[in-house]
């Protein structure tokens, strides 16, 4: 299973377990907490032999799977980039049809296992009151509404990050060791005067999703975008395994040039990217009041930036330090690393030694 898969059976296992519990909270507030207070009825005894377990855990199995694939489905299609308010519309319509199958399965699965009679159904239906059915959709149209929060705020951070947020892991700053790329657009200038800055920012937004698988595959996280500038981390031991850290940015240059076609008929632009790398120890702190995030602080990430800087002029598309070039192996398959020389980087006081990254076909 690759990690893209990896990702997606999580974040599928996370909604699916968490529609259980929601399941199971509704039923303990509304139904197990009064038990007592209640007339024994039809509804009494089913709840009584424990059936109502096996219909939390198919509500929530089979509501959070559909769950998942509805919202899987539309972050690929172009459903997923229209306005927040027709994507809200057109996905509550499929939660409500997605709640309906999970109740059609319910009915069968009780009907085939006979574990309600006729009756026993003709009695329930006829105890729900009117009340109870709004309870009901008010609960879980909120439970919704919470679930994708928890889910959008995951992607929002980087996946991983919110949990470091909620159990403080950088409320104090600490020292780690991490690998940092900095990519920029090519002639990003001349383009965006050209384009104009819709259409611009159309380009920017197809370039930076493209990029996303090859963020997935190659474990990097992204730290920031800034305007046409992306910025990729990894802690050393992941960036450095399988050179992914080398890899990755190879890996999206063949990504965008499978997709030339598309980029001249919709921008008139080949795009293309260079980045700059560095690697070293930097400070990693939870930041901010109103908008908290993580930030990582250190020269590292000044080294890498000044870096990029230099690709044009030395008309080179990857350009890393000598500090990540002594942790690679000597010899990198498919690539071949040429040292540049000494160079001078603005805002730092001495010189740093160069190396460009090539892949070899």
């Amino acid at each position: 299973m690759d990690r893209k898969a990896k990702i997606i059976f999580k974040e599928w296992l996370f909604i699916i377990l968490g529609w259980i519990t929601i399941t199971y909270l509704y039923y303990l507030v509304s139904v197990w907490g009064i038990r007592q207070l209640m007339k024994d009825n039809v509804i009494t005894e089913y709840l009584d032999t424990g059936y109502a377990h096996l219909e939390i855990i198919l509500l929530g199995l089979v509501f959070g799977t559909l769950f998942s694939f509805i919202n899987s489905f539309l972050d690929r299609t172009k459903i997923g980039k229209k306005s927040f308010g027709a994507v809200i519309i057109i996905k509550s319509g499929l939660y409500l049809l997605a709640f309906l199958i999970a109740g059609l399965v319910i009915y069968f699965v009780y009907n085939v296992f006979e574990i309600l009679t006729e009756v026993q159904w003709q009695e329930s239906v006829g105890i729900l009151t009117t009340q109870y059915i709004i309870s009901a959709a008010v609960y879980f149209s909120l439970a919704i509404v919470f679930m994708n929060f928890i889910i959008q705020v995951n992607r929002k951070f980087g996946r991983g990050n919110l949990l470091k947020l909620l159990f403080g892991k950088y409320h104090s700053p600490k020292d780690e060791e991490h690998i940092f790329m900095f990519m920029d657009l090519q002639g990003s200038t001349a383009i965006a005067e050209r384009l104009g800055h819709n259409k611009y920012s159309q380009l920017m937004q197809n370039c930076f999703h493209d990029l996303t698988d090859i963020v997935i595959k190659y474990q990097a996280s992204i730290y920031q975008y800034v305007g046409d500038e992306v910025v990729l981390n990894w802690d050393m031991k992941t960036g450095l395994k399988n050179l992914n850290c080398i890899k990755s940015y190879f890996a999206f240059e063949r990504k965008l040039k499978s997709k030339e076609k598309f980029y001249m008929k919709n921008f008139e632009t080949a795009p293309f990217f260079k980045c700059g790398v560095d690697c070293g120890e930097v400070t990693v702190a939870e930041i901010g009041e109103i908008k908290r995030e993580i930030a990582y602080h250190g020269d590292v990430l000044n080294t890498a930036a000044r870096i990029e800087k230099k690709c044009t002029p030395l008309n080179k598309k990857m350009i890393i330090s000598e500090y990540l070039e002594k942790e690679l192996p000597e010899n990198i398959d498919g690539f071949s690393k040429e040292p540049i020389g000494e160079i001078a980087l603005k805002g730092k006081k001495g010189k740093i030694i160069l190396f460009s990254i090539e892949y070899r076909n």
